[in-house]
């Protein structure tokens, strides 16, 4: 059976933290990255211009971190917000993808510094797969 897609925020004394899902690891990515993007405030929906991401690292879970920095990274010094997010193809040393950054600034959000390996987990789970990353804001 198919994992269904998705992400949630978790509270944390100092940090926020996501928990996502994804039938796929790539869908996972995906799903991660719109959680970041919820804190931030930055999350808008269409075109912008598209920049490919390709970050490589010694395990899944790094992996993941490395992706999220990446994009914040990409956010912050293009002054955007996210309005897509294709990550098409995730193996077990490398992740490689597309943003699309949008005008305007985020709002609402909070300032994220990085994704951190703080009680970070990147497993199977049911027909899918499950990760949880903290994030230093």
């Amino acid at each position: 059976m198919r994992q269904e897609a998705g992400y949630e925020l978790l509270e944390h004394t100092a940090d926020v933290g996501v928990r996502a899902r994804g039938g796929t690891l790539e869908e996972l990515f995906e799903q991660a990255t719109l959680g970041v993007a919820e804190v931030l405030g930055a999350w808008r929906p269409g075109a912008g211009r598209t920049v490919a991401l390709t970050v490589e690292a010694a395990d899944l879970g790094a992996l993941l971190v490395d992706w999220l920095n990446e994009v914040l990274y990409l956010r912050e010094v293009r002054y955007g917000s996210l309005g897509a997010v294709t990550v098409e193809r995730v193996a077990a040393e490398r992740a490689t993808g597309s943003v699309a950054l949008t005008s305007g600034e985020p709002s609402g959000g909070t300032y994220v510094k990085a994704a951190t390996y703080h009680g970070l987990r990147v497993e199977r789970s049911g027909g899918g797969w499950l990760a949880e990353v903290y994030l230093d804001v």
